[in-house]
């Protein structure tokens, strides 16, 4: 599964984000972080210009401007991610 952050070039609230979510990522196996530019597809820009960084788990957009770690683990795991725990067992 995928966790894709779109966001802008000197946006802190998206370095914030990427930070967050590399540091959470590191308990799951199969999710991997994609960062994308809000100017690289017109529809992004038109729709996401004022809520960067976007996050999206799967291509579906879990929420923007700020990442709360427990709702994001919960919705990764709802999604399908699977904790270092769970894989091991």
């Amino acid at each position: 599964m995928a966790v894709t952050v779109i966001g802008r070039e000197a946006c802190h609230l998206c370095d914030d984000a990427t930070d967050l979510i590399t540091v959470v990522l590191e308990d799951f196996t199969n999710v991997s972080l994609e960062k994308r530019l809000v100017e690289e597809d017109p529809a992004w820009l038109e729709f996401y210009t004022d809520k960067v960084p976007v996050i999206l788990i799967d291509g579906v957009e879990h929420g923007y401007w700020r990442v709360n770690e427990g709702i994001f683990r919960g919705a990764l795991m709802a999604a399908g991610a699977l904790s270092h725990e769970k894989k091991s067992e």
